[in-house]
Order: structure tokens, then C-alpha cells, then sequence
């Protein structure tokens, strides 16, 4: 179990975490839910400003954008509650030390952070009128296939084995909606089409991610005798917030 001074480190970087993960909502809900309450006011402000619009809410409807947000939304709680598992089982349980003898924090939390800067990042691409309409799926698509730089920089450590489950689900997961997105693509010449049929499947794999965490059985656990890997026996403690910067 990690001393005193390391647990106090502990708690303010993941903290950090909380507060990109915080400012990615509020982002993504600004946008989102603000234009879905009042579809109007969007091309309006547009058309004042002398901007173009790519996809009015007359052609497409709101669909697409709900989607959008489900996405982020279902994203972000999965990978914010996998961190948490995460760092509960590798450095704050009180198996940590003989189950992770092997471990670097620095690095752990550095591809971390880079992680939910890339969803802060998502949160301002929601908006699927006026930002390019491929640079939404891609980030996403990139999100997914993060954790294979993560796993192939913890390989050599005691920490690869806990992730390397998830990171299998979510590169197939990617490949599957790549392939999903790429082919309605070319067939239907309806981008937002197929980002819409892709994007299901991630709805879905997340969805159950997060069930399954909830129901303490989180990376995937039940795979494991298709994937054997050694994960933490106890149950891992959730790393506690920072205390709030004073106002």
C-alpha cells in the first residue's frame, strides 16, 4: 500500500483528472445540449456573424448530435471509472506492492492526463455544424486505440497486465467501427450516416464497460479465460479527490 506522502501525491494528481474530465463536460454540454434546446439560435448566430453552416438542423435534425453527446458522455464515465480502478488496484490497495512490484507513476499518470486532454478536446468537436465533421469519429477512433500506447509502454512493468483486457476490447472495438464508418461511408456517400451505425457500437461497449465496473468486475474481467491475464485480487480502492481549490 503506498505511504502516507505517496497517497497524498495520489490524490491531487487524480484530482487533476477530475478537473479535466469536469471542464470536457462542460464543454460538451454547452454545446450540445444548449443547441438541442434551442436549435434556432445556432443558425442565426451564424448568419449574423456571415458564417457558414455545414449541416442544418432542417436537413439532418438533432439525431446526429444526440448521438454525439451520448458518445462523449458514455466515453468519458467508462475511462474516468478506469482510472479509478486503475490506480486504486496498482497503488492504493494494500496488496498494491506484491502484486505490482514493478510500477512507475510518472509515466502512468502522464498518459493519463494526455487521455482526458483528449477528451477537453472532443467536448469542442462536438458540434457537428461548424467544425470539420471528420475530426469528431477520428478522435474517438484515437481514444480507443490509446491504451496500445499505454500497454506497450507499461509491458515491461507489473502494470501492463491490468490493462491489457481493456485495451484489447477498445482496438477491436475501433477496428470494427472503422470498418463499419469507412464502408456506409463509400456505399451511401452519408458520412453522418455512417458515423451514426459505428457509433452504436461503441454506445453499446461502453455501456456494458461501465456495467460491468459497477457490478466490481471492471477490464473486462469475465474475458479473462479467453485472456488470461493476472489482475488484482482484492478489490481496489477508488483514489479520493483532491480538496477543492479554495474560492
Amino acid at each position: 500500500m503506498a505511504t502516507k506522502s505517496e497517497s497524498s501525491i495520489h490524490k491531487h494528481a487524480f484530482w487533476l483528472y477530475g478537473v479535466l474530465v469536469g471542464v470536457a463536460v462542460k464543454e460538451a454540454l454547452e454545446t450540445g445540449v444548449a443547441h438541442l434546446v434551442n436549435p434556432e439560435r445556432l443558425p442565426a448566430e451564424l448568419k449574423l456573424l456571415g458564417l457558414p453552416i455545414h449541416f442544418p438542423d432542417s436537413e439532418i435534425g438533432l439525431w446526429p448530435e444526440i448521438i454525439r453527446l451520448t458518445v462523449f458522455l458514455v466515453l468519458i464515465v467508462r475511462f474516468y471509472f478506469g482510472s479509478a480502478y486503475f490506480f486504486g488496484a496498482a497503488y492504493e490497495s494494500n496488496t498494491a506492492k506484491d502484486e505490482f512490484p514493478n510500477t512507475n507513476y510518472a509515466v502512468d499518470f502522464v498518459f493519463g492526463f494526455t487521455h482526458f486532454v483528449a477528451f477537453v478536446i472532443l467536448g469542442l468537436l462536438l458540434d457537428i455544424h461548424t467544425t470539420p465533421i471528420h475530426h469528431f469519429p477520428y478522435l474517438v477512433a484515437f481514444i480507443l486505440v490509446y491504451d496500445v500506447f499505454w500497454y506497450a509502454a507499461s509491458a515491461s512493468r507489473s502494470t501492463g497486465k491490468i490493462i491489457f483486457t481493456w485495451m484489447l476490447v477498445n482496438v477491436l472495438t475501433a477496428l470494427i467501427g472503422a470498418v463499419t464508418y469507412l464502408v456506409l461511408e463509400y456505399k451511401y456517400q452519408d458520412v453522418l450516416r455512417a458515423e451514426r451505425c459505428a457509433f452504436y457500437l461503441v454506445i453499446g461497449i461502453s455501456l456494458l464497460d461501465i456495467g460491468m465496473m459497477m457490478a466490481r468486475r471492471p477490464f473486462f474481467q469475465p474475458f479473462g479465460k479467453i485472456f488470461p491475464v493476472d489482475l488484482p485480487h482484492e478489490e481496489p480502492p477508488t483514489p479520493n479527490p483532491g480538496d477543492p481549490i479554495p474560492e
